[in-house]
């Protein structure tokens, strides 16, 4: 019960927790006591298995009754994307409320009107549900006491108070200096304090760094019901507004002075206003505007097309210094002939059974990758890269002596009469030095930023900053994404086609793109603020204080794996005002697509048993809560993430090349019961949850909705050990597609030593059990095991509108078994129920007892090694390969009642595929009813 929280508990369960508390207090001490204390039940009953919340109950009984009489319904707006379309909007509308049941299942204590807005379950004739008040869980530990609580507000305190309740300090460095200064309990035991912060926003100055001997501290918001503390990592700015005489006399533009901002200026706004915790993001002047109907915040339509050329710059190609390690000469005890692991597993021979690495060179711009051996490098650089369109990216030819030499662009021509890609307004630019544009990748996989250097109007052409990074000089920016941009091979010599390939783009921080309301810009020589506040003539509201991003890390908990900081709480607070982290160097974490900044609001390394929960992060610029390094039992529960400018949560550990057997990454991180919505508002290949040489990590139910990309993204699968289940994801990739809710990549061959006890290439198989995950938008799969993805146990999940079980390049040793996926939306590219490359004998997968529903198609999917399943190639050293997957007792629903598989030229029908030995007991139905659907569902969900 305590590991599921105060969903699953009732009377009894309190009952429970109180014997807990005193076994614990008996058996461990104080620290065990305080640590069962901290679960608090809200209420006396809670509904658990089998009971319907009587708020669910009411909307069945609405959505029933608007079926019965005839009441028009409609298709959510991410089921609607498509002209064919195979859904019902009567089947759309259960599958949606079946998700608010589950959040509400889920997270009872919360209130889901976000969830239910977010399902456009209105347009379902259902009505929208009241608002209820947060619940947090804040108190102090059990060894509090007056003498080492210290309060802080920052009205009405005074550093040089005493800190007590009654007379607080007013910063929360007094606070901290306060808490240090206490004596020790004895020789052996310290005296760790706690900080109350009182209602209200408290600035910080610098960030709060928290070392091993802080260990112990607890910093929590204010007792329910007493308002809310915020800390803010932003400077409030003293303004005297004037109107600004603009060139356009309509447009209501104010400037003013400031001081005691950074000299290079700052890259967020966000406003304070008197009397209410409500605040909003000013938005940076851009082009094009934001679209005001998603509040001139979201911005997912206002982009500008394609430039007329992109600048190459390939002094670089060819230059990075490589690692290569060949893994695959294996005895029959798993050792290459030195006696070290060897890897011999994958179908991708001659690749994905290496081990490929590269530094500098054209990977220059990713520096941002600083370990405890050095920079770590970058896999897009090593000379046996591979994986979905990763030649693409080489300029190499086929010069294969050399790492990969991702491309980027070093600025862009422009013509100034094409109005529909924004050469017009890029031609009226005076002093572009500063601004950043703003790029997606030519297929939609992510966002690059680039800091401009200069305009030239004449010449119609923009050039992009450089910079030096150990030795090599690059273009400033580039690194947000994992990889460099796709590049037309054939045009590398060419001045009449492009051979650097982009997609949309926008730019922003430029006084000529400020011509709308909710913009700003800050000159940094002039040292002037310039902003449209509104659509009126009246100057900024007076209640309303302006706030300028500065710091990126609130607080920092730094210590080492010898020496860790440990049982540090933060608990019942808000945080705002963190900066944009976008243009501050990234690295490449491994293998897989994504960049990463290795830092976040709160931020965590060398530490063990620390804890965020109930508290709120709202409209940070960069990520929220880092995990880097050696971590152990880093607990991240009960908390919202909303309005983020790049990931909710992520962890990055450390590995000496690809060996991670010192134990230097994040392993048991506990990601729970958290709400996350509207995150990535700046950099798009964002998520809830990123990891990448990460382990058992466990995650379990949190709800995550509206992001640009996958809501979970596993990088690579080192170690394994993380255990996905009892989460809810929707509205995922809305920006973006190629891509699942949740998605996974295993390119880089990593030892660790947690399957066997000894090094191996081994990992742990992972379990993702018990979600729902729906699949709109953008998303292909619910879970989207895309290249070398292996040692997955998927079972047991409620896949709605989406493909089924995929395998790309190499993957191995994974299962999927007894999952529901319903497959809403027609055509496609015949992934419905399955999609897989080959294997190597003995490393298959199992594809069992699932129910794969497809409306309007009969085709199970696509196998790209033959029909005979699993194969018999034979088990050797070659890389010789097979089918690799025993299908058996899966149940596959159509629209006629028949169904086939594309394994062969032509497609077998079920029937005939069976007789060659393959798919035991595998069966094909006519469609079930969406009320049958729906208590499959239930089953897997525990409702």
């Amino acid at each position: 019960s305590l590991q599921q929280g105060p969903r699953a508990m009732g009377r009894r369960a309190m009952v429970e927790v109180s014997v807990l508390v005193a076994v614990a207090a008996l058996l461990f001490g104080r620290e065990a006591e305080a640590a069962v204390e901290g679960v608090q039940v809200q209420g006396t009953e809670v509904a658990g298995p089998g009971t319907r919340d009587p708020e669910v109950a009411r909307m069945w009984q609405e959505l029933e009754g608007a079926i019965e009489q005839g009441l028009p319904l409609a298709l959510h707006t991410g089921s609607s994307n498509t002209t064919k379309f195979a859904m019902t909007p009567t089947t759309d509308c259960k599958g949606r409320l079946l998700a608010y049941e589950f959040a509400k299942n889920l997270q009872p204590t919360r209130s889901q009107l976000p969830t239910f807005d977010a399902l456009e379950l209105q347009t379902c004739q259902i009505t929208r549900p009241t608002p209820t008040p947060r619940v947090t869980r804040v108190s102090l530990p059990r060894h509090a006491t007056p003498s080492n609580t210290f309060h802080v507000c920052g009205s009405t305190g005074d550093d040089g108070y005493a800190g007590t309740e009654e007379a607080p300090f007013q910063t929360v460095a007094a606070a901290l200096a306060a808490t240090r200064r206490l004596r020790p309990l004895s020789k052996v035991i310290r005296n760790p304090g706690s900080i109350v912060l009182k209602a209200g926003v408290h600035f910080l100055a610098d960030t709060m760094e928290l070392g091993p001997a802080d260990s112990g501290l607890t910093i929590t918001g204010p007792p329910v019901g007493q308002g809310d503390a915020w800390l803010s990592g932003g400077i409030p700015l003293k303004t005297k507004w004037a109107r600004h005489r603009s060139a356009n006399a309509s447009w209501n533009i104010w400037v003013t002075d400031l001081d005691g901002v950074p000299e290079q200026g700052f890259t967020g706004l966000n406003t304070l206003v008197q009397g209410t915790d409500d605040f909003r993001r000013v938005t940076r002047a851009r082009y094009p505007n934001a679209d005001p109907s998603e509040g001139a915040e979201l911005c997912t339509r206002c982009w500008a097309n394609g430039v007329k050329h992109w600048h190459k710059d390939l002094s670089c190609v060819g230059k990075a210094s490589t690692v290569y390690i060949d893994l695959r000469d294996c005895d029959n005890n798993m050792k290459l002939p030195d006696g070290s692991s060897c890897k011999n597993d994958s179908a991708m021979w001659d690749t994905y059974n290496t081990y490929t690495n590269g530094h500098g060179g054209c990977c220059a711009p990713w520096s941002g990758d600083d370990s405890p051996y050095g920079p770590m490098g970058n896999y897009f650089c090593g000379n046996a890269s591979a994986g979905g369109w990763v030649g693409f990216d080489d300029p190499r030819g086929n010069n294969r002596s050399q790492g990969l030499s991702p491309a980027l662009p070093y600025g862009f021509d422009y013509n100034a009469t094409d109005t529909r890609s924004g050469g017009d307004f890029l031609q009226t630019v005076q002093d572009a030095a500063g601004a950043v544009m703003h790029v997606w990748r030519d297929q939609g996989w992510f966002v690059n930023m680039f800091e401009v250097a200069s305009h030239d109007p004449t010449a119609q052409s923009y050039k992009f900053a450089t910079m030096e990074s150990r030795g090599v000089t690059h273009v400033k920016g580039g690194w947000q994404g994992g990889r460099g941009w796709q590049v037309n091979a054939s045009a590398i010599n060419s001045t009449e086609y492009e051979y650097l390939l982009a997609g949309k783009w926008m730019i922003e921080n430029i006084m000529e793109a400020l011509d709308t309301e909710n913009e700003w810009f800050f000159n940094t020589t002039e040292r002037k603020l310039y902003l449209w506040p509104n659509s009126t003539s009246s100057a900024p509201p007076r209640d309303t204080t302006y706030v300028a991003t500065n710091l990126t890390t609130l607080i920092k908990v730094v210590g080492t794996m010898d020496n860790p900081v440990k049982n540090i709480t933060i608990q019942g607070l808000n945080f705002r005002d963190g900066a944009d982290i976008t243009m501050l160097q990234w690295g490449v974490p491994s293998g897989g697509d994504w960049g990463l900044y290795r830092g976040g609001a709160i931020f965590f390394e060398g530490a063990e048993d620390c804890s965020v929960r109930d508290s709120l992060f709202k409209r940070l610029d960069g990520n929220g809560v880092f995990v880097s390094g050696y971590t152990r039992r880093v607990e991240i529960d009960n908390n919202e993430f909303v309005w983020q400018g790049c990931s909710a949560m992520a962890g990055w550990g450390y590995t000496k090349e690809n060996d991670g057997t010192d134990g230097q990454q994040p392993r048991f991180t506990k990601i729970t019961g958290n709400y996350v919505h509207e995150i990535g508002h700046f950099e798009k290949q964002s998520s809830m949850w990123f990891q990448a040489k990460t382990c058992q990590s466990i995650i379990e139910r949190n709800i995550n909705f509206n992001g640009p990309r996958a809501g979970i993204n596993l990088n690579d699968g080192f170690g394994g050990g993380t255990n996905i289940s009892r989460n809810l994801i929707f509205n995922q990739c809305r920006e973006s597609g190629d891509h699942g809710p949740i998605n996974s990549w295993d390119r880089t061959a990593y030892i660790s030593d947690l399957k066997t006890g000894e090094p191996s290439y081994r990992a742990v198989m992972n379990n993702v059990a018990n979600n729902m995950i729906i699949a709109n938008y953008g998303a292909s799969q619910g879970f989207d095991t895309d290249d070398g993805s292996s040692f997955y146990d998927i079972h047991d999940n409620f896949f709605w509108m989406a493909d089924g079980w995929k395998m790309d390049y190499g993957g191995h040793d994974s299962k999927f078994n007894d999952n529901i996926i319903y497959r809403g939306r027609p055509g496609g590219d015949g992934q419905n129920c399955v999609n897989s490359w080959p294997f190597l004998p003995g490393y298959g997968t199992e594809y069992a007892r699932n129910k794969c529903i497809m409306p309007k198609d009969t085709n199970i999917g696509n196998l790209f090694h033959g029909c005979d399943c699993p194969g018999n190639a034979p088990g050797n050293n070659t890389g010789q390969s097979e089918c690799g997957i025993n299908f058996h007792d899966n149940s596959y629903y159509t629209m006629n009642g028949s169904a086939f598989i594309n394994c062969a030229k032509p497609p077998l029908p079920l029937e005939k595929w069976q007789k060659t030995g393959s798919a035991a007991g595998d069966n094909a139905n006519p469609l079930p009813t969406d009320d049958e659907m729906m208590e499959w569902a239930r089953e897997k969900l525990g409702l």
